[in-house]
């Protein structure tokens, strides 16, 4: 008897919770369709609102299940529940155009530098670029010599000022500082001639320049042997010739390599500027990114061309260290070489 109650009593709760799935289900399943409907609605509105260029790279169909040529949705074809349907205006299907790879990879090149004369953002990306890492480096140098005068100063306090602005410059991460500087202390700064965002940059680009040139001019002035300043005192030169003749030419020749390299660097920083809307040749890059939809060549050719300004750049650095090596200035001297 207990076993004919039990088993009357688990049927009908099985029964209650089928029922209750159901009722459960039917609603769920509604919001679920009518969810997968508004998306496609949406996509849909979305793709026609694309740009043509934008479309050419967007994948609408998938091919995975590609047979043969009857497969393909052709343009004016109509998309029903049952499967696709063929216009009846159209009394044969076009089949869409195959492309190898190499013109897959000609058209991405024309839509990155031809189209709309885009070479052009690159150009006028790089121009702003180098423009603002000379400038930096100029205004950065000028700045790390005030900085390792105050490191070598007798007073404390000078002493003191450079190393918190070295600590709070090298604890900072740099795109930080360039943000700080735009939106909190150059956030009123306005010019006529409409170059507030590269002149912020310059500014936080050479600000974060000195801190690490400055201690390479403090250990390159630091590590002169003494006995070569107090020669050129007892020969009766001044504080300003024995830095000019002395002082300068051998710190000079010891910070060129580590200095160059700290050069590279900052043009390579200048990437980030681009967070504040500056258009160096990486948010050109973007720009053209975001209009063609295609990554391959904008981000190889910004690689390419920063790796061919560092080289150049660095080659100047490199004659300017050849002259400046005593060596060669003594062959120089006797004829033996010609540069």
């Amino acid at each position: 008897m207990r076993t004919k109650l039990s088993t009357v009593s688990s049927g009908s709760a099985s029964r209650s919770s089928r029922r209750c799935f159901l009722v459960l289900s039917i609603p769920t399943v509604a919001f679920l369709l009518t969810l997968f409907c508004w998306s496609s609605g949406g996509n849909g509105a979305d793709a026609n609102s694309a740009n043509k260029e934008q479309a050419d790279s967007v994948v609408l169909v998938s091919t995975r299940f590609e047979v043969n040529h009857a497969d393909f949705i052709t343009f004016g074809d109509v998309l029903t529940s049952s499967g696709v349907k063929s216009n009846s205006s159209q009394e044969k299907s076009a089949v869409p155009e195959r492309k190898t790879f190499w013109q897959k990879q000609y058209r991405s090149f024309e839509k990155t530098f031809i189209v709309e004369g885009r070479w052009r953002l690159f150009a006028n990306g790089l121009a702003v670029t180098l423009g603002i890492t000379i400038a930096s480096t100029i205004l950065g140098t000028f700045f790390a010599f005030i900085q390792c005068a105050m490191r070598r100063s007798r007073r404390r306090w000078l002493r003191y000022l450079a190393k918190i602005y070295i600590g709070i410059m090298q604890g900072t991460p740099l795109l930080v500082v360039l943000l700080i500087m735009y939106y909190v202390v150059f956030a009123s700064l306005s010019t006529p001639w409409g170059m507030e965002k590269e002149i912020v940059s310059t500014i936080a680009l050479a600000l974060n320049f000195a801190a690490y040139a400055g201690e390479m001019m403090r250990a390159g002035v630091d590590g002169i042997d003494k006995g070569l300043i107090e020669a050129a005192r007892a020969l009766g030169f001044g504080r300003f010739q024995v830095f000019t003749k002395v002082i300068f030419p051998i710190a000079a020749r010891r910070i060129l390599p580590v200095y160059k390299g700290e050069f590279i660097s900052l043009l390579k920083s200048t990437s980030i500027v681009g967070y504040i809307a500056t258009q160096d040749l990486t948010k050109a890059s973007d720009i053209v990114r975001a209009r063609t939809y295609e990554a391959f060549f904008p981000l190889v050719a910004t690689a390419i061309i920063y790796l061919i300004s560092a080289h150049l750049l660095a080659s100047v650095f490199a004659f300017i260290e050849y002259r400046l090596d005593p060596v060669n200035r003594r062959k120089r001297a006797k004829g033996e070489v010609n540069v």
